[in-house]
């Protein structure tokens, strides 16, 4: 597998590449990731081996790095010998598995996890116009996304977005990240992450990811501030870091919620389901998503999930079924966390449903379906 962002960074690529290696690796399949790493040598990982590759740092973006396509990689690859080469991005890491696959005839598969365009709107270069930027993102996307084997997308909706911008793979097959539902489960216990942040007694919305221009956290600010007009009781605690951080702290000290709105920080992996287990019900704004695994993740603890109406959530969350769903608009927002924290008992046997439909079992399973087909290794 090649990626261009991996641990000691933290996003949902690097959690789907990590929870489907684990799979992969519990099932008897020897799995290799080719990352981004200033170190050039090779360590054991948690369940499989990691070729870092010479990088550089990437912008403002701690922890994340660009890879430099080493000379000896095709070397690297014929002495793996591997059944597959699985790219987990279409800028450096996806080229450099390109070059592997096209100079060894060892078959390529690529997961399309992030909208490359959206990320132009927040990303682009100030002496390049946004619109000229991402004509040019969907020019390179129409000639890349034709080369590999098979195109791995998580959702519909995405595949079908792809299609309609005039995009033709070889194969597609829709594989959506998996989720750990003995991991992630409505038996664990939230009570000392409820005593930590000082929340006995209120209402806890949860919010988990980076804190990025666009994950959309103006507008879960903005909403959340409407809903605490009629629902003092309720808190926000976002979860995760980023390079709006400060900007968003600024924006719920202007809009007066400061004390209503918790920024966790970081939390360690081991302490992630506490944090789902403790909340009434859990929120996504983003419009970026090609999956939303951490609406997955909260499902799979029997909880609401409040989503935006856009791109792929609405193919997980059904609203007033298995969670609940908003249209841009804050007062929109506001209306739809009154409901999942007054009918959260109504929605959460069908969210566990709904996460057991999504487990890492099944998921991978079917990803090791399209691995013997593509490489004829059945």
């Amino acid at each position: 597998m090649f990626t261009d962002s991996f641990y000691p960074a933290i996003d949902g690529v690097i959690v789907s590449i990590d929870s489907t290696c684990r799979e992969l690796q519990k099932r008897g399949h020897e799995v290799v990731i080719f990352a981004p790493s200033a170190l050039g040598k090779t360590v054991d990982g948690p369940n499989y081996r990691i070729v870092w590759l010479p990088a550089r740092r990437f912008g403002h973006y701690e922890g994340y790095r660009i890879s430099v396509y080493p000379s000896g990689i095709v070397s690297r690859i014929k002495d793996e010998s591997p059944d597959i080469i699985h790219s987990h991005g279409i800028s450096f890491a996806g080229i450099q598995a390109l070059i592997a696959s096209r100079n060894t005839g060892i078959k390529n598969v690529l997961t399309y996890h992030t909208m490359l365009t959206e990320a132009a709107n927040f990303y682009s270069p100030p002496i390049m116009p946004v619109d000229v930027i991402m004509r040019l993102a969907w020019i390179y996307q129409r000639n890349y996304l034709r080369r590999p084997h098979a195109v791995i997308i998580p959702t519909k909706a995405i595949q079908q977005e792809l299609i309609r911008q005039g995009i033709v793979a070889r194969r597609w097959a829709v594989i959506p990240t998996g989720v750990d539902c003995n991991r992630f489960s409505d038996k664990i216990s939230g009570k000392h992450v409820r005593e930590r942040l000082s929340l006995d007694g209120t209402k806890m919305l949860l919010a988990v990811g980076r804190i990025a221009k666009e994950k959309n956290l103006e507008l879960m600010l903005q909403g959340f501030s409407r809903l605490l007009m009629v629902r003092d009781e309720v808190r926000l605690v976002i979860v995760g870091k980023g390079p709006a951080m400060e900007e968003y702290k600024t924006l719920a000290g202007n809009l007066g919620i400061s004390d209503k709105v918790i920024f966790a920080g970081f939390v360690p992996d081991d302490d992630l389901p506490s944090y789902y287990a403790a909340c009434d019900a859990f929120v996504i704004a983003s419009r970026f998503e090609t999956q939303g695994l951490v609406a997955l993740e909260a499902m799979a603890c029997a909880k609401p999930v409040a989503g935006l109406n856009h791109r792929a959530l609405p193919e997980i969350i059904q609203d007033g079924k298995n969670g609940y769903l908003f249209e841009d608009d804050p007062q929109s927002f506001s209306n739809c966390l009154e409901r999942a924290l007054d009918d959260r008992d109504h929605v959460s046997r069908e969210a566990r449903k709904t996460a057991e439909s999504y487990s890492i079992e099944i998921c991978t399973g079917r990803l090791i379906e399209l691995y013997k087909e593509i490489s004829g290794k059945g």
